[in-house]
């Protein structure tokens, strides 16, 4: 895999459309597609992306676990409760 990156602008992307794909899919290039000179989104080859996501998942994994053992002792409460809560504090009707 190359560690190719390309820049296209939006408007000419349809014309180049199945070109930017097969660049991604066997020669692994990211292509960034701009707008005014700005880039707004990107093609990248579907490995990239599996590792974004489980780099993403893992993170999100290390938060929660991280929420959880700073919780403690302390009891969950439901919903309906915080709901109640809040409406009380802040003179509302509970949803």
């Amino acid at each position: 895999m190359t560690d190719a990156v390309n820049e296209i602008p939006v408007s000419e992307l349809r014309a180049h459309l199945a070109d930017v794909l097969n660049e991604a899919t066997y020669s692994g290039t990211r292509t960034f597609i701009t707008r005014a000179g700005k880039r707004i989104a990107a093609v990248v080859p579907a490995d990239d992306a599996d590792l974004l996501e489980e780099a993403e998942d893992t993170y999100l994994m290390q938060l929660a676990d991280q929420a959880e053992a700073g919780q403690g002792n302390t009891p969950h409460k439901p919903l309906s409760q915080v709901l109640a809560e809040y409406a009380e504090e802040f003179g509302e009707e509970a949803a």
